[in-house]
């Protein structure tokens, strides 16, 4: 159930994050006279403006993305915490993976604190640090669970891969800090979340 719970939550994020994006009141950093939501120059965060660019009321939006962030944080630690579940028993891979699963709800902690009580518009500095702060959990989750699966010799290495294709991402979004490579992170979960859990949903089936 938790690898199905993960599949959905990833899918209605990307739902409700496109239809909050065509809802978006305008406006961008170079244009705030800019129409509707631009995919190069607008940030994710900028959906959770209270007020857009534009001057104009943005609140469908931002209700949309702290909706879809809530649903994708109550999805992301019960199915972490289930795909641990699959790994090898050892003292050091059990200790790895409970770190991951400390800082998978770190992550969301900062991430919902972020979208519902710090608007960039309103609380810039706080929605930076808190945005910086569940992307560093971010990373340090795809870290540690790639290695616990480089570690376990019965578990597909492919997963490892995808881990780290996320932390790679996350990694050239620090070094880029621009709306291309916070996107790039978004559609890279999307894809490793639906190979990761969709595999692992099929080995239950398999088990029944």
């Amino acid at each position: 159930m938790a690898f199905i719970l993960a599949i959905l939550g990833i899918i209605q994020f990307i739902v409700l994050i496109s239809i909050a994006m065509t809802f978006y009141a305008g406006g961008n950093e170079f244009n705030p006279d800019a129409p509707g939501y631009s995919f190069w120059l607008n940030s994710i965060s900028d959906l959770g403006r209270t007020v857009a660019w534009s001057g104009k009321s943005n609140i469908i939006s931002q209700v949309l993305l702290c909706i879809s962030m809530i649903l994708w944080g109550l999805s992301f630690v019960p199915s972490m915490h289930a795909l641990s579940s699959f790994f090898s028993e050892s003292r050091r891979r059990k200790l790895v993976t409970e770190i991951g699963l400390i800082f998978a709800f770190l992550c969301v902690f900062f991430l919902v604190f972020d979208v519902v009580l710090f608007p960039v518009d309103t609380q810039p500095q706080l929605h930076a640090i808190f945005a910086a702060s569940s992307y560093l959990s971010l990373l340090v989750v795809e870290i540690l669970y790639s290695i616990t699966i480089f570690l376990d010799m019965n578990y597909p290495k492919k997963h490892a891969l995808c881990f780290l294709a996320v932390a790679a991402v996350i990694l050239i979004y620090f070094i880029f800090n621009n709306p291309i490579s916070q996107k790039l992170i978004s559609i890279t979960i999307t894809i490793a979340t639906l190979i990761v859990f969709y595999d692992a949903w099929k080995i239950v089936e398999k088990r029944r």
